[in-house]
């Protein structure tokens, strides 16, 4: 497996295939994919095919302290290359990164389903389970850095 940055167009087909199938295209698109702050990560399999995905955006929530926030959107890998450690690589990747950048905090809007691999990243739950319309159910989760 090769860990490393991508291009937010290359988000666009896992984000669809995984997480908004039903979606039209334009929803591929999230704000922010292309600010300067933004980064997106890709890991590759041994035959260079994109497996999973994760992007960072320098965004703020007042649900969580800290000065300099990033948020994680858009995490997905291919349901063929499952329980490989495809979501650990993204996270443990944008960490480094997110440390060079200074970040204090790194938040997300977790899926229900997800809750179970970001509390083993770290991460913490703030507040009640709410709904994303025609997504379902997220718990907001939080990882402190300083």
């Amino acid at each position: 497996m090769e860990t490393r940055f991508i291009e937010a167009i290359q988000t666009h087909d896992l984000r669809h295939r995984v997480l908004i199938p039903d979606h039209p295209v334009e929803a591929l698109v999230y704000p922010g994919d292309e600010d300067q702050a933004t980064f997106h990560v890709g890991v590759f399999d041994d035959d260079k095919q994109l497996v999973a995905i994760g992007s960072f955006y320098e965004e703020s929530d007042s649900h969580f302290k800290g000065h300099k926030q990033y948020r994680l959107r858009g995490m997905a890998s291919d349901p063929k290359a499952r329980l490989r450690g495809l979501g650990k690589a993204v996270i443990v990747f944008a960490e480094e990164e997110l440390a060079r950048r200074g970040a204090d905090l790194l938040w997300c809007n977790a899926r229900v389903i997800a809750t179970g691999f970001y509390e083993k990243m770290g991460f913490y739950s703030v507040g009640e389970e709410f709904v994303i319309p025609k997504i379902g159910g997220h718990y907001r989760m939080g990882k402190d850095y300083k």
